[in-house]
């Protein structure tokens, strides 16, 4: 069994690093006692990182299917792997990093969006940012907050206000399909129906732990 001399903590699994700060692992058949609990492997990281691969390899094999029919113009291939990078990095960020994992992925979905506007202002305006970037950037956000959540047991109070969160940002483009400042429109609208399929799950499996957590939040 693996051992963290920081946290004073035996760890099962196959852990390298230790799951609460991050040191690395000394290997010891005896440690000394613990002053916590030991910490089980909580979720598979090799079968995580498998069925992202997996994913990522049926979204591009997808795309070059619904290309052949459709003859996409303007939603090229750099696209896609654009939304597959961001979903890599939201993986990487919530198996990493457990502690307000959910706030960081907001934070870093405002911050790419701000900066995707200011580079296609400066660079004369012409629509990529909010036609591609920010759909792409809501679509890769909510599909890893969704998918990492099935394989690492994080309690559903953590994430939950965070996910709806990441789910109404999503219906952002939706003002940019009314007020028509997209020349394409799948990226925004793959935004808008996954955001409002997502919402509408999460707000009716997790009705009670939404309130309790919106109570504590706004003290109502």
């Amino acid at each position: 069994m693996n051992y963290c001399p920081h946290c004073k903590s035996s760890i099962s699994g196959s852990w390298k690093t230790c799951p609460l700060c991050n040191h690395e692992l000394v290997i010891s058949d005896s440690p000394s006692k613990s002053s916590w609990q030991n910490v089980p492997l909580q979720f598979n990281r090799n079968k995580a990182i498998r069925s992202f691969i997996s994913l990522s390899l049926i979204l591009v094999i997808l795309y070059f299917v619904l290309d052949f029919f459709f003859h996409f113009k303007y939603f090229g291939l750099q696209y896609v792997i654009f939304g597959l990078l961001i979903t890599w990095t939201t993986l990487v960020i919530i198996i990493r990093k457990r502690s307000n994992l959910a706030k960081m992925i907001i934070y870093m979905l405002i911050f790419f969006s701000i900066i995707s506007i200011y580079f296609d202002y400066t660079l004369s305006w012409s629509g990529w940012s909010i036609t591609f970037v920010i759909p792409i950037l809501c679509i890769s956000a909510q599909l890893g907050m969704t998918i990492s959540t099935r394989f690492i047991k994080l309690k559903v109070k953590d994430y939950i206000l965070y996910l709806q969160l990441a789910a109404l940002l999503g219906f952002i483009p939706l003002v940019f399909l009314i007020m028509n400042w997209v020349v394409y429109y799948l990226p925004s609208i793959l935004s808008v129906v996954l955001s409002f399929i997502l919402f509408i799950i999460t707000l009716f499996k997790y009705k009670n732990i939404t309130l309790d957590e919106l109570k504590k939040r706004f003290h109502f």
